[in-house]
């Protein structure tokens, strides 16, 4: 290869390293959590094609994400997510809205990240140990999954508001040890 190929190829790696580099150093929208401007919510619009939703059991500390899904194959899985956004937690009760493309079915899912590591911790049998939730409020036991058709809901042209509430399956235990100790 002469110097001028070499040099050539030299140049379009380095624009691609910087290129790649500048998009992978994505700035964040939080100076204390892992947060970036992809992540976040859609602004609340009343009116529009979108999923307005109020969250019940959060506190100020970590990150509250929501998922959202269009149909039965793939729910809860990755693959079938169609959008995926993160907030700095907020004291219920906590505002996130996400555009739909088009009106239909959805369901959400979401839980309250208050270490903030962008993961969902898990006991060893995969029941959450942070606050979790699914649209709908269907009855949360601690091993069953809910079915698409439990939390599944209709987003209509001027979009939909939904409440969606954290169920803590710790505090859940706790509660239950308390009530059990007064009843002796």
């Amino acid at each position: 290869m002469n110097a001028i190929n070499r040099f050539i190829c030299f140049t379009v790696l380095m624009l691609c390293f910087v290129g790649f580099s500048a998009f992978a150093e994505e700035e964040r929208v939080s100076e204390t959590l892992e947060l970036y401007a992809h992540d976040l919510s859609d602004a609340c619009v009343q009116g529009s094609l979108q999923v307005r939703v109020k969250i019940f059991g959060v506190t100020e500390v970590g990150i509250m994400k929501l998922e959202l899904y269009n149909a039965e194959d793939g729910f809860l899985s990755k693959s079938g997510r169609l959008r995926s956004i993160r907030d700095p937690a907020q004291n219920e009760p906590q505002m996130m809205c996400v555009n739909v493309p088009k009106p239909g079915i959805y369901g959400m899912a979401g839980y309250h990240d208050r270490d903030g590591n962008r993961k969902l911790k898990k006991k060893w049998d995969f029941t959450p140990r942070e606050p979790y939730g699914l649209s709908n409020n269907p009855k949360i036991e601690s091993r069953r999954i809910p079915k698409w058709e439990e939390v599944a809901f209709e987003v209509g042209p001027e979009g939909v508001d939904i409440d969606f509430i954290l169920v803590d399956l710790k505090a859940r235990k706790k509660e239950k040890e308390a009530d059990d100790k007064d009843e002796d």
